[in-house]
Order: C-alpha cells, then structure tokens, then sequence
C-alpha cells in the first residue's frame, strides 16, 4: 500500500500535503495508469489521519482529474503518461525585497519633491473618514469616470481657484496623465495627427504611436508652435502647456492663444489639449487663465494632476472634456473600469473639501518662493555663473541652468553620480534633441532640495565643471 510521512508536511494542512504527493506520484508515474487506491478509510488507518484528511485530498484530485471513480469499485489514478513532461514546481516561492533607490544627495528629476513638506497627518485622517464614513459605498463598482464626490470637490475648487465653470459630468479620473492620455488616443480615429513642440512631454510621442496616432512635432520659437504649420501638416489635435511650457517654464503668449483658438475653431474636429501641469506655482503677477475657460466652442480639452502638487505615488489625475467627446467617452469607453479605487477617491475627496488642499499649495507656494529666492541667489554667487547662465520664468518648481562647456553630457551625469547628484538635462525632455554646441542646458529641479543642502549642491555642481 502506497504511505507518505506525514512530518515533511511543515505548516501545511495534512489533506492539502498529501492531495500533492499522490499528485505528484501520479504525474511521475510512480502511481501507475488505472492503478486502484486504497480506500477512504484503510487509507486513513495506515497513516493514522482522520477519514475527512483522505476524502479531501481523493476529492481535489477527483475535480482536478489526477483520479476517476467507479461505482462500487473505488478509485483509480488517471492515465497520465502523455504528460509524463509536466513538472509541477512545489517549491516554496522566493521573497524578493522593496528595490532600494538610490539615496542621493540631490535628485533634480522633475517628479521629485520633497515629502517633508507633505501635510501627512492630515492626509491620514482624511483616508481614516473615508474608511469610518464610506461604508458600503467602498466596496460597490466605481463608475467608470469616478466617484461623483471627487468630481464635486474638483469642479467646486477650480471654480473657486481657476476661474473654470466645470461641469462634474465632464470630469474623468485616471491613475495618472499618460494613463488618460492613452484614453484620450483611444476617442480619435487611427491616424489622427497631433501636433507637438518639439520640447515638452516627451512620452505623448512614446505612446501615441501604440495608437496608431501619428505625432507631429512643429517647428517654434521662444512664443511657442508655429500655428501656420498646423495647416501644412493636416494637424487635428495640438496639445500645448500654455500656463508653464515645461521645462522652460514659459507662458504661451495671447497672441499665440488666439491663433490656437483660430486655428480649431475653423474646422470641428479639431481639439486643443491644455495641460495645466504645475501652473498652481506662480511667484509673481496673477495666475495664469486656462485656455480652458476662454473657450467658447467646446474645442479645449484640460488637463491636470495631483501627483506634482501632493505626493508622486498618488497617481491620481483628471481629464475634463469638450461635451461632444465626453459622450463619445460614454458611448465608446465608459466599459472600462476606473483605475483608481474608492478609497483614494473618497480621501482626496475629503482633503479637497475641508480646505486642506488649498492650504497645502498656499503653504507650498510660499515655500517654493523662498526656495527659488535662496537657490538662485546661491548660484549668483557661485563660481559657476562665470561660464553659466539661468532662464526662468517665476513659474514651476525648475529653471534652466546653461553651462558654457566642452565637457560631454555622459561625462557630466556620470561625474554627477560621484558627486550623489542626479543631474537632468534639457534634452531628456525633447522629442527632437539638437546638438549644443559649446554649452549645454541642464533642468534644475528645486522642489526635492533640502533648504540646508542648497549650498552643498550648488558647490558639487560647480565642481563638475570648474574642478
């Protein structure tokens, strides 16, 4: 009679332990084809176990087809030489550690931030009232363009902060820009043109080809796109950043927004895409108006995103349409689910609604203004500024830092890196990078640095290239 010792069991249940050996005994062939098991109970008694340990593990084999019964005759193993090959891996499976990131000094990326600045005790009891006044409603399907509480608390503080009349109907949550950019591909025929700088967010470019969706990238200057060339490249949707053209951080000129507005309005299918990125951090005259609200022929398709102005893992962003694509989004794409859950919904919900998102980029702006006060001020008198100079535009969390150099751009990121410095340059956010002759253009991030580090930073850059 077939046994197995019970003791190699580990913490393992006995019936799921011993269901496995006779498994594998079958699969190897130690278990002959047809050949009878032992019953129920004279199985049990051999191996001193309980009659229910054995019928479970005869029942899962039974349902998986390792054995078939017979009437009145008992059970038999399953012809299974065909897959004699199947080796099933029952070892235990390996734990794998949360992947460290580098530690540096300064990371100049532009999706770091400092998290110290982050109201986090705040934060945590607006997801302790979602989770003690949610109730049912967290557990229920999401609609497929989020929870109408978040979309209330949305539409209520762009009206109160951006001067945008919006109704919530029109508002669609996704786990991230490029994730409602991927929807937004998806509401265009395939070869749609869409019209880029050739400076900017370079992953519209990346992911629009899995789309079929043709991007043009238009010739420019310091104003923006060349809205002439639109017509020459038969463009039907342009996306722009009028209120901060990442990373230059300039504004795009009235003149510029007017010959936009011209441009769409002239034929029906064609749609501007406002991504208003950043644009809560201004530091000197008034906030810049979305193009969003000067529209008047439902052309403007807006953009934004909380990851930049609270915390990067919290992937929630918001896409607001024009009415005639908000139906189409309906009628097309309201199959697919939402893609950030309940809870968080129902928390950033909270946070809005009490107020506390406002202070928070109250706090932050006055923060990143004296930041931006003291880090420029430290490059001005730096070493540096003998060969560099800086272009900014009292916009974001970044300015530019051209650097008069022979040096080359691998030299540079990787002396960076010795230095714990993770440089970023102008060109990783260019879909058309140009050779700089002479100089080169580096991104100067300053949300992630620590006010007490600044003048440690702004030495190790200098070092680089006046060592």
């Amino acid at each position: 009679m077939i046994t197995y010792d019970l003791s190699k069991r580990g913490k393992e249940p006995l019936y799921v332990f011993l269901y496995r050996q006779i498994r594998d005994d079958i699969l190897s062939g130690k278990i002959a084809p047809n050949e009878k098991l032992p019953s129920k109970r004279t199985f049990a008694g051999n191996l001193n176990v309980g009659v229910n340990t054995v019928a479970n593990a005869y029942d899962q084999l039974l349902s998986e087809g390792y054995l078939y019964s017979a009437e009145k005759k008992g059970y038999f193993a399953t012809d299974m030489h065909q897959f004699s090959d199947i080796r099933i891996n029952t070892s235990e499976p390996v734990q794998i550690e949360s992947p460290e990131e580098t530690d540096y000094f300064m990371d100049f990326r532009a999706n770091r931030i400092n998290l110290n600045n982050f109201p986090i005790s705040t934060w945590n009891r607006c997801m302790r009232k979602a989770i003690l006044d949610g109730g049912d409603s967290l557990y229920k399907t999401v609609p497929y363009n989020g929870i109408p509480e978040l979309r209330n608390a949305i539409s209520a503080y762009l009206f109160r902060n951006r001067g945008m009349s919006v109704n919530p109907e029109r508002i669609f949550i996704g786990a991230g820009t490029e994730f409602l950019f991927k929807r937004l591909f998806e509401l265009f025929d395939k070869g749609t043109n869409v019209a880029i700088e050739k400076t900017g967010f370079k992953k519209i470019a990346e992911h629009a080809d899995r789309y079929n969706i043709n991007v043009k990238v238009i010739p420019g200057d310091d104003e923006g796109m060349d809205v002439s060339a639109l017509h020459n490249n038969d463009v039907e949707v342009v996306y722009v950043a009028p209120a901060n053209r990442f990373p230059t951080g300039k504004v795009l000129p009235i003149k510029k927004r007017l010959e936009l507005f011209s441009w769409a309005y002239k034929k029906k299918e064609r749609f501007i895409v406002e991504d208003d990125y950043d644009s809560e951090f201004r530091y000197s005259g008034r906030m810049i108006i979305p193009m969003f609200s000067e529209d008047n022929k439902e052309r403007v398709v807006y953009l934004n995103t909380f990851s930049k102005t609270m915390v990067p893992s919290l992937r929630i962003s918001y896409m607001i349409l024009p009415e005639e694509l908000a139906k189409r989004y309906k009628e097309t794409l309201g199959f697919y689910s939402c893609t950030v859950s309940s809870f968080e919904q129902y928390a950033l919900a909270e946070f809005i609604n009490s107020g506390a998102f406002e202070r928070h980029i109250n706090r932050m702006r006055n923060f990143y203004k004296k930041q931006r006060v003291a880090i420029l001020k430290e490059f001005e008198n730096s070493r540096l500024m003998k060969i560099a100079e800086i272009e900014e535009h009292n916009a974001g969390t970044h300015f530019l830092l051209r650097v008069k150099t022979d040096l080359d751009r691998e030299y540079i990121y990787n002396e960076g890196i010795n230095k714990e410095l993770h440089i970023s340059f102008f060109s990783d956010y260019s879909v058309q990078s140009e050779k700089e002759e002479g100089f080169i253009t580096l991104v100067i991030n300053y949300a992630a640095i620590v006010s007490d580090k600044i003048h440690e930073v702004v030495t190790r850059l200098t070092d680089i290239f006046m060592n």
